[in-house]
Protein backbone atom coordinates (compact mmCIF):
# COMPACT_ATOMS: atom_id res chain seq x y z
CA UNK A 1 0.00 0.00 0.00
CA UNK A 2 1.63 3.18 -1.51
CA UNK A 3 0.32 6.69 -0.82
CA UNK A 4 3.18 8.96 -0.55
CA UNK A 5 3.66 8.76 -4.44
CA UNK A 6 1.14 10.39 -6.42
CA UNK A 7 -0.24 7.84 -9.89
CA UNK A 8 -0.87 10.09 -12.78
CA UNK A 9 -4.04 8.61 -13.27
CA UNK A 10 -5.30 10.14 -10.11
CA UNK A 11 -5.49 13.93 -9.42
CA UNK A 12 -6.41 13.42 -5.55
CA UNK A 13 -3.92 14.64 -3.25
CA UNK A 14 -1.34 11.39 -2.22
CA UNK A 15 -2.49 11.76 0.98
CA UNK A 16 -5.75 11.37 0.27
CA UNK A 17 -5.94 7.86 -2.22
CA UNK A 18 -4.20 6.55 0.92
CA UNK A 19 -7.44 7.74 3.40
CA UNK A 20 -9.86 6.27 0.64
CA UNK A 21 -8.20 3.35 0.36
CA UNK A 22 -8.49 2.61 4.01
CA UNK A 23 -11.87 3.74 4.30
CA UNK A 24 -12.59 1.77 2.11
CA UNK A 25 -10.47 -1.14 3.29
CA UNK A 26 -12.57 -0.64 6.96
CA UNK A 27 -15.92 0.58 6.05
CA UNK A 28 -15.80 3.62 8.23
CA UNK A 29 -18.78 5.60 8.13
CA UNK A 30 -19.97 8.61 10.41
CA UNK A 31 -22.93 8.21 12.62
CA UNK A 32 -24.61 10.07 15.35
CA UNK A 33 -22.14 11.87 17.48
CA UNK A 34 -18.67 11.70 15.35
CA UNK A 35 -20.67 12.71 12.33
CA UNK A 36 -21.59 16.24 14.66
CA UNK A 37 -18.27 16.47 15.52
CA UNK A 38 -16.79 16.28 12.34
CA UNK A 39 -19.24 18.77 11.31
CA UNK A 40 -18.12 21.60 14.34
CA UNK A 41 -14.59 21.18 13.75
CA UNK A 42 -15.23 22.06 10.04
CA UNK A 43 -17.16 25.13 10.94
CA UNK A 44 -14.99 26.62 13.42
CA UNK A 45 -11.62 25.50 12.03
CA UNK A 46 -11.32 28.70 9.21
CA UNK A 47 -12.60 31.55 11.36
CA UNK A 48 -10.12 29.94 14.26
CA UNK A 49 -7.35 29.97 11.97
CA UNK A 50 -7.68 33.75 10.07
CA UNK A 51 -7.67 34.92 14.06
CA UNK A 52 -4.64 32.85 14.77
CA UNK A 53 -3.08 33.85 11.31
CA UNK A 54 -4.00 37.50 13.10
CA UNK A 55 -3.04 37.37 17.07
CA UNK A 56 0.61 37.30 18.53
CA UNK A 57 2.32 34.40 19.48
CA UNK A 58 1.34 34.78 23.18
CA UNK A 59 -2.46 35.60 22.55
CA UNK A 60 -3.07 32.40 20.46
CA UNK A 61 -1.41 30.20 23.65
CA UNK A 62 -3.40 32.14 25.99
CA UNK A 63 -6.71 31.84 23.59
CA UNK A 64 -5.98 27.95 23.31
CA UNK A 65 -5.67 27.67 27.05
CA UNK A 66 -8.28 29.77 28.09
CA UNK A 67 -10.81 27.14 25.86
CA UNK A 68 -9.12 24.40 27.03
CA UNK A 69 -10.06 25.29 30.67
CA UNK A 70 -13.08 25.66 29.57
CA UNK A 71 -13.47 22.70 28.53
CA UNK A 72 -12.09 21.38 31.58
CA UNK A 73 -14.65 23.15 33.23
CA UNK A 74 -17.94 22.59 31.14
CA UNK A 75 -17.38 19.23 29.86
CA UNK A 76 -17.57 17.07 32.69
CA UNK A 77 -17.43 13.53 30.47
CA UNK A 78 -14.37 14.25 29.07
CA UNK A 79 -12.83 15.61 32.28
CA UNK A 80 -14.35 12.42 33.87
CA UNK A 81 -12.72 9.77 31.19
CA UNK A 82 -9.11 11.21 31.33
CA UNK A 83 -9.54 11.15 35.31
CA UNK A 84 -10.02 7.45 35.43
CA UNK A 85 -7.42 6.63 32.92
CA UNK A 86 -5.18 8.66 35.27
CA UNK A 87 -6.48 6.42 38.55
CA UNK A 88 -5.67 3.01 36.64
CA UNK A 89 -2.41 4.40 36.38
CA UNK A 90 -1.48 6.21 39.28
CA UNK A 91 -4.53 5.72 41.81
CA UNK A 92 -2.80 3.76 43.87
CA UNK A 93 0.82 5.96 44.11
CA UNK A 94 -1.08 9.20 43.93
CA UNK A 95 -3.74 11.19 45.98
CA UNK A 96 -6.91 12.56 44.17
CA UNK A 97 -5.89 16.31 44.68
CA UNK A 98 -2.58 15.08 42.76
CA UNK A 99 -4.48 13.51 40.17
CA UNK A 100 -6.56 16.32 39.56
CA UNK A 101 -3.37 18.34 39.37
CA UNK A 102 -1.83 16.49 37.00
CA UNK A 103 -5.20 16.14 35.23
CA UNK A 104 -5.64 19.87 34.77
CA UNK A 105 -1.87 20.68 33.24
CA UNK A 106 -2.58 18.25 31.11
CA UNK A 107 -5.70 20.34 29.51
CA UNK A 108 -3.18 23.31 29.81
CA UNK A 109 -0.48 21.67 27.71
CA UNK A 110 -3.30 19.94 25.16
CA UNK A 111 -4.53 23.72 25.08
CA UNK A 112 -0.87 25.09 23.61
CA UNK A 113 -0.53 22.07 21.65
CA UNK A 114 -3.54 23.24 19.69
CA UNK A 115 -2.34 26.69 19.64
CA UNK A 116 0.78 25.38 17.92
CA UNK A 117 -1.36 23.27 15.58
CA UNK A 118 -2.97 25.82 14.64
CA UNK A 119 -0.18 28.68 13.97
CA UNK A 120 1.96 26.11 12.17
CA UNK A 121 0.11 26.75 8.69
CA UNK A 122 1.24 30.65 9.46
CA UNK A 123 4.90 30.32 10.28
CA UNK A 124 8.60 29.35 8.72
CA UNK A 125 11.23 26.89 8.93
CA UNK A 126 12.66 29.28 11.49
CA UNK A 127 9.89 29.49 13.97
CA UNK A 128 9.42 25.37 14.20
CA UNK A 129 13.31 25.24 14.47
CA UNK A 130 13.63 27.81 17.38
CA UNK A 131 10.45 25.63 19.15
CA UNK A 132 12.26 22.25 19.19
CA UNK A 133 14.82 21.13 20.96
CA UNK A 134 16.82 17.89 20.24
CA UNK A 135 18.25 15.75 22.70
CA UNK A 136 19.62 12.62 21.42
CA UNK A 137 22.53 11.40 24.12
CA UNK A 138 22.81 8.31 22.27
CA UNK A 139 22.92 9.77 18.57
CA UNK A 140 20.25 7.37 17.30
CA UNK A 141 18.78 10.09 14.59
CA UNK A 142 22.23 9.79 12.53
CA UNK A 143 23.73 6.36 13.88
CA UNK A 144 21.26 4.10 13.50
CA UNK A 145 20.32 4.98 9.58
CA UNK A 146 24.30 5.32 9.01
CA UNK A 147 24.03 1.00 9.22
CA UNK A 148 21.80 1.35 5.69
CA UNK A 149 18.94 -0.23 7.14
CA UNK A 150 16.92 2.00 8.00
CA UNK A 151 15.40 2.74 11.78
CA UNK A 152 12.22 1.37 13.25
CA UNK A 153 11.15 4.23 15.95
CA UNK A 154 8.14 3.72 18.10
CA UNK A 155 6.35 6.81 19.94
CA UNK A 156 3.41 7.77 21.79
CA UNK A 157 0.77 10.43 22.35
CA UNK A 158 3.18 12.86 24.60
CA UNK A 159 3.51 16.44 23.61
CA UNK A 160 3.05 17.69 20.18
CA UNK A 161 3.24 15.47 17.72
CA UNK A 162 2.34 18.04 14.69
CA UNK A 163 5.25 20.35 15.52
CA UNK A 164 8.04 17.07 15.58
CA UNK A 165 6.33 16.22 12.02
CA UNK A 166 7.06 19.96 10.72
CA UNK A 167 10.79 19.76 12.42
CA UNK A 168 11.06 16.31 11.16
CA UNK A 169 9.99 17.69 7.33
CA UNK A 170 12.13 21.23 7.77
CA UNK A 171 15.29 19.21 8.76
CA UNK A 172 14.77 17.03 5.92
CA UNK A 173 15.05 13.95 8.08
CA UNK A 174 14.46 10.68 5.99
CA UNK A 175 11.45 9.57 8.42
CA UNK A 176 7.65 8.28 7.86
CA UNK A 177 5.32 7.66 10.32
CA UNK A 178 2.15 5.65 9.82
CA UNK A 179 -0.97 7.09 10.93
CA UNK A 180 -4.48 6.10 11.02
CA UNK A 181 -6.52 7.98 8.48
CA UNK A 182 -9.69 10.09 10.05
CA UNK A 183 -12.91 9.44 8.53
CA UNK A 184 -13.93 12.60 7.34
CA UNK A 185 -12.22 13.66 4.45
CA UNK A 186 -12.26 17.60 5.20
CA UNK A 187 -10.75 17.18 8.70
CA UNK A 188 -8.30 14.95 7.27
CA UNK A 189 -7.35 18.37 4.73
CA UNK A 190 -7.21 20.19 8.02
CA UNK A 191 -4.47 17.83 9.66
CA UNK A 192 -2.42 17.45 6.90
CA UNK A 193 -1.88 20.78 5.58
CA UNK A 194 -0.38 21.07 8.65
CA UNK A 195 1.73 17.98 8.35
CA UNK A 196 2.78 18.31 4.62
CA UNK A 197 3.26 21.79 4.85
CA UNK A 198 7.34 21.03 4.96
CA UNK A 199 7.43 17.68 3.46
CA UNK A 200 7.29 14.91 6.17
CA UNK A 201 5.82 11.70 5.01
CA UNK A 202 3.29 9.28 5.94
CA UNK A 203 1.53 6.17 5.54
CA UNK A 204 -1.45 5.37 6.57
CA UNK A 205 -2.59 2.02 8.61
CA UNK A 206 -4.23 -0.09 6.74
CA UNK A 207 -3.97 -3.36 4.70
CA UNK A 208 -0.47 -4.17 3.50
CA UNK A 209 1.13 -1.24 5.67
CA UNK A 210 4.36 -3.57 7.06
CA UNK A 211 4.91 -4.69 3.62
CA UNK A 212 5.14 -1.05 2.78
CA UNK A 213 7.27 -0.33 6.41
CA UNK A 214 9.87 -3.15 4.92
CA UNK A 215 9.73 -1.81 1.80
CA UNK A 216 10.87 1.93 3.23
CA UNK A 217 13.02 0.26 5.34
CA UNK A 218 14.90 -0.73 2.12
CA UNK A 219 15.45 2.69 1.17
CA UNK A 220 17.08 3.24 4.66
CA UNK A 221 14.58 5.31 6.05
CA UNK A 222 12.98 5.77 9.43
CA UNK A 223 9.74 4.00 10.18
CA UNK A 224 7.54 5.74 12.75
CA UNK A 225 4.84 3.96 14.74
CA UNK A 226 2.90 4.70 17.93
CA UNK A 227 2.05 1.82 20.34
CA UNK A 228 0.34 3.25 23.48
CA UNK A 229 -3.27 2.76 22.67
CA UNK A 230 -5.85 0.10 22.83
CA UNK A 231 -4.88 -2.55 20.45
CA UNK A 232 -9.05 -3.99 20.18
CA UNK A 233 -7.43 -7.04 18.29
CA UNK A 234 -4.14 -8.80 16.89
CA UNK A 235 -2.61 -7.60 19.67
CA UNK A 236 -0.96 -8.98 23.11
CA UNK A 237 -0.88 -8.50 26.50
CA UNK A 238 1.77 -7.07 28.60
CA UNK A 239 1.78 -5.10 31.62
CA UNK A 240 1.12 -1.12 31.49
CA UNK A 241 0.96 0.59 34.93
CA UNK A 242 0.72 -2.74 36.30
CA UNK A 243 -2.40 -3.93 34.52
CA UNK A 244 -2.67 -5.80 31.44
CA UNK A 245 -2.90 -3.58 28.72
CA UNK A 246 -3.90 -5.23 24.83
CA UNK A 247 -0.79 -3.45 22.93
CA UNK A 248 0.27 -3.70 18.76
CA UNK A 249 2.72 -5.87 17.90
CA UNK A 250 3.68 -3.91 14.84
CA UNK A 251 7.07 -1.80 16.04
CA UNK A 252 8.14 -5.27 17.31
CA UNK A 253 7.64 -7.38 14.37
CA UNK A 254 8.85 -5.08 11.55
CA UNK A 255 12.01 -4.49 13.51
CA UNK A 256 12.70 -8.27 14.52
CA UNK A 257 11.79 -9.18 10.38
CA UNK A 258 14.58 -6.44 9.65
CA UNK A 259 16.80 -7.60 12.16
CA UNK A 260 16.97 -4.08 13.65
CA UNK A 261 16.15 -2.46 17.04
CA UNK A 262 13.55 -0.47 18.34
CA UNK A 263 13.84 2.88 19.37
CA UNK A 264 11.49 4.81 21.69
CA UNK A 265 11.56 8.49 20.91
CA UNK A 266 10.08 11.42 19.21
CA UNK A 267 8.12 12.33 22.52
CA UNK A 268 8.14 16.07 23.86
CA UNK A 269 8.33 17.75 26.77
CA UNK A 270 7.26 21.10 27.62
CA UNK A 271 9.39 24.02 28.62
CA UNK A 272 9.02 27.61 30.56
CA UNK A 273 9.36 29.41 27.12
CA UNK A 274 7.06 27.05 25.35
CA UNK A 275 9.73 25.43 23.68
CA UNK A 276 9.79 21.75 23.88
CA UNK A 277 12.69 19.30 24.31
CA UNK A 278 12.04 16.41 21.51
CA UNK A 279 13.82 12.95 23.22
CA UNK A 280 15.14 10.24 21.63
CA UNK A 281 16.01 7.22 23.80
CA UNK A 282 18.20 4.32 23.75
CA UNK A 283 17.60 1.57 21.23
CA UNK A 284 16.03 -1.64 22.04
CA UNK A 285 17.61 -5.01 21.04
CA UNK A 286 14.97 -7.16 19.65
CA UNK A 287 15.45 -10.53 20.90
CA UNK A 288 14.85 -13.38 18.77
CA UNK A 289 15.18 -17.21 19.97
CA UNK A 290 13.06 -18.72 17.06
CA UNK A 291 10.29 -18.96 19.77
CA UNK A 292 8.47 -15.94 17.70
CA UNK A 293 5.10 -15.78 19.76
CA UNK A 294 7.06 -15.55 22.98
CA UNK A 295 9.61 -13.34 21.48
CA UNK A 296 7.31 -10.90 20.01
CA UNK A 297 5.53 -10.35 23.61
CA UNK A 298 8.61 -10.08 25.34
CA UNK A 299 9.37 -7.17 22.99
CA UNK A 300 6.46 -5.33 23.25
CA UNK A 301 6.71 -5.32 26.72
CA UNK A 302 10.28 -3.88 26.47
CA UNK A 303 9.04 -0.92 24.21
CA UNK A 304 5.77 -0.70 26.37
CA UNK A 305 8.01 -0.27 29.18
CA UNK A 306 9.86 2.47 27.70
CA UNK A 307 6.68 4.03 27.29
CA UNK A 308 5.08 3.55 31.07
CA UNK A 309 8.82 4.81 32.18
CA UNK A 310 8.44 8.21 30.44
CA UNK A 311 4.74 8.71 31.14
CA UNK A 312 5.89 8.09 34.87
CA UNK A 313 8.04 11.26 34.67
CA UNK A 314 6.03 13.54 32.58
CA UNK A 315 2.85 12.50 33.14
CA UNK A 316 1.45 15.69 32.40
CA UNK A 317 2.22 15.64 28.82
CA UNK A 318 0.34 12.48 27.96
CA UNK A 319 -3.12 12.12 26.14
CA UNK A 320 -5.01 10.05 28.96
CA UNK A 321 -8.40 10.52 26.90
CA UNK A 322 -7.76 7.09 25.24
CA UNK A 323 -9.33 4.08 26.91
CA UNK A 324 -6.02 2.75 26.97
CA UNK A 325 -7.18 -0.76 29.01
CA UNK A 326 -10.31 -1.14 27.22
CA UNK A 327 -9.55 -4.71 25.93
CA UNK A 328 -9.06 -7.05 28.72
CA UNK A 329 -7.74 -10.95 29.00
CA UNK A 330 -10.29 -13.39 28.64
CA UNK A 331 -9.52 -14.74 32.50
CA UNK A 332 -10.31 -11.11 33.77
CA UNK A 333 -13.48 -10.40 31.37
Amino acid sequence: MRINRGSGRSRMPRWRAGMEEHNSDTKQKLKGGARYKYLLIRAIYKPFSIIVGILPERANYGLFVWLALLGYKHFPKFRQLARRQLETAFGGEKSPEEIEAILKQVYVNQGKNLAEFMMIPHKNAAWVDRHIILNDPHDVLRAEPAKGKGMVAVGAHIGNIELVCAWLGMKKIPMVTVIKAQRDSAVMDIIMETRNKWGHEMIFRARGVRRECERQLGMNKIIGLVADQNAASNGVFVDYFGKKAATVTGPADIAMRAGLPVVPGFLTTRNPDNTLTLHMLAPIPMRDTGDRDADLAHNVQLYTSAIEEFVRKYPEEYLWWHQRWKTRPPEVE
